[in-house]
């Protein structure tokens, strides 16, 4: 089992708002705040076909109970874990991602990045806006 870091260049987390979050019992949106380096404003990713999703309170002093040795403030990605060989044969993947009060874990097949705002509304407002948005195809993919 290793740690790394995710294939995926999605911009930078912030380090000071949590993420809002919605998962629909297939698919999981997640709108963050990226970090002042990689441009600021609110990111929103959709992982689909979602095996397992979980939010627990976890500030970074509790990253050292957690279960797999992961960084603060980033996208964790589990290699080898046991939650993803149960279901091998799906192929899935685990990310641990880590916010400032607490820690996303989904267990998925894909993501994708679905948009990016420069707007100062907080990532709850921002992820009601991309989802109430009825003509974005990309959603539905």
């Amino acid at each position: 089992m290793q740690v790394i870091i995710p294939q995926e260049a999605f911009p930078e987390l912030g380090t000071v708002a949590n993420p809002a979050v919605l998962f629909d019992g297939n698919d999981a949106f997640i709108c963050y705040e990226a970090s002042v380096r990689a441009g600021g404003g609110n990111v929103v990713l959709k992982f689909g076909d979602v095996i397992d999703f979980r939010i627990t309170p976890m500030n970074v002093e509790g990253l050292k109970a957690c279960r797999y040795p992961v960084n603060p403030w980033t996208f964790n990605e589990v290699v080898g874990g046991e939650e993803t060989t149960k279901w091998n044969a799906l192929n899935p993947r685990l990310w641990l991602i880590s916010f400032n009060d607490l820690m996303v874990e989904v267990l998925f097949e894909t993501v994708s990045f679905i948009s990016r705002d420069t707007e100062r509304e907080s990532p709850h407002r921002t992820l009601m806006g991309v989802l109430q948005c009825s003509g974005n195809d990309s959603l539905e993919s």
